[in-house]
C-alpha cells in the first residue's frame, strides 16, 4: 500500500523525541501564514506524523520522510485526492516543502480544513462499540461507492502482493487473480483512526488508489473484529462487495497477514483464532 515504505520507513516521532524541532514549526508557521496551537495537537506514531489546529480554524498537519527516500505517491496523496467528488473529507487548502540538511529529512506542512468531528478511536482497530447510528453507515456506504467510480492511476493495493502474502500461507494452488474491471479507487487505508464520527469524514488520504472491490470494507471489518456486532454490521452493511469472490480475497489476505503476524512475533495475536476460522470458510467458497 502506498503508506507502506518497508525498505525506508518514515521517521517517526520516537526518532525525533530527543530533536528540537522548534524551528521546524517556526518554518511551517511562516509558509503557510498560520499559528500554531498546541491545544487540541495530535501526534501518531504509526506513521510519523503531528497535526495542529491554526488560529484560522484550519488543520496543518507536519509530516517528514527521508531525503532520496519517499514514496512519492504517498508524500502527494491529500493534495492529489482534491480531484475526487462526492466523498466528505476535510478539503486541501495548501502545502509547502522544504528540506532540511541536517538532519536528512524533508519536510510538508499541509492545510486543509478541519474536521466536523473526531476521529472514531485514536488507533485504527476499535475495543468497544462506538455506538454510531445508522445514519453514519449508510454514509459511510454511499461514500466508498463514490470513491469506488472515481477513475485514478494510483495503486493502493498490487495484484502481486495480495497473491504473495495469500499464497505464502494458504498455498500457492490458490487462484488469487482478481481481473481488470474487479479493481475500484479505495481509500486504502480504512481504519477507526481515519473516520470521524459520529459525523461522518474520511481522514488521511496518503495511501487511496486502486485496489480489489471490497478492499475498504475488508478493512473495516477487520478492525472491528474484536467487537463482534460491529463486525457483524460492517459484513451486512457491505455484502454487496465482502460477499463477492474479490471482497473474500481482500478478507483472506488480512486473515493471511495475521497468521503471518503471529508467526513471525512467536505469539498467538488476540484475533489469531477467529482469523482461521475465517480464512477457513473462505477458503472454502473460493475452491
Amino acid at each position: 500500500m502506498l503508506s507502506q515504505d518497508t525498505a525506508h520507513p518514515p521517521l517517526t516521532l520516537d526518532d525525533l523525541s530527543a530533536v528540537d524541532i522548534s524551528n521546524v514549526l517556526a518554518q511551517a508557521q511562516k509558509r503557510l501564514g498560520r499559528s500554531f496551537s498546541r491545544e487540541g495537537v495530535r501526534y501518531s506514531r504509526v506513521n510519523g506524523t503531528a497535526g495542529f489546529p491554526t488560529d484560522a480554524g484550519t488543520w496543518v498537519r507536519l509530516s517528514w520522510r527521508r531525503t532520496g527516500r519517499m514514496n512519492t505517491p504517498s508524500w502527494t496523496g491529500t493534495e492529489a485526492s482534491v480531484a475526487i467528488q462526492g466523498v466528505p473529507r476535510p478539503q486541501w487548502i495548501a502545502a509547502s516543502t522544504w528540506t532540511d540538511s541536517e538532519r536528512g529529512v524533508a519536510w510538508k506542512a499541509e492545510e486543509t480544513t478541519l474536521a466536523p468531528a473526531p476521529a472514531v478511536s485514536t488507533t485504527a482497530d476499535i475495543t468497544a462499540d462506538p455506538g454510531l447510528p445508522d445514519s453514519w453507515w449508510n454514509t459511510m456506504h454511499t461514500a466508498l461507492r463514490s470513491l469506488a467510480d472515481h477513475s485514478t492511476s494510483r495503486v493502493a493495493l498490487e495484484q502481486a502482493h495480495l497473491t504473495r502474502r495469500i499464497q505464502e500461507v494458504y498455498g500457492t494452488d490458490i487462484d488469487t487473480h482478481i481481473p481488470e474491471q474487479d479493481w475500484a479507487c479505495a481509500h486504502g487505508d480504512l481504519g477507526y483512526a481515519n473516520i470521524t464520527g459520529p459525523e461522518f469524514m474520511l481522514l488521511d488520504w496518503e495511501s487511496w488508489g486502486l485496489a480489489p472491490r471490497g478492499w475498504d470494507a475488508a478493512c473495516l471489518w477487520s478492525a472491528s473484529l474484536r467487537v463482534p456486532q460491529v463486525a457483524e454490521r460492517v459484513r451486512v452493511q457491505f455484502d454487496d462487495v465482502l460477499s463477492t469472490r474479490p471482497g473474500r480475497l481482500c478478507q483472506l489476505l488480512l486473515c493471511a497477514n495475521v497468521a503471518r503476524a503471529s508467526k513471525r512475533a512467536g505469539r498467538t495475536l488476540p484475533i489469531r483464532s477467529l482469523m482461521g476460522e475465517t480464512a477457513d470458510a473462505l477458503l472454502a467458497k473460493l475452491s
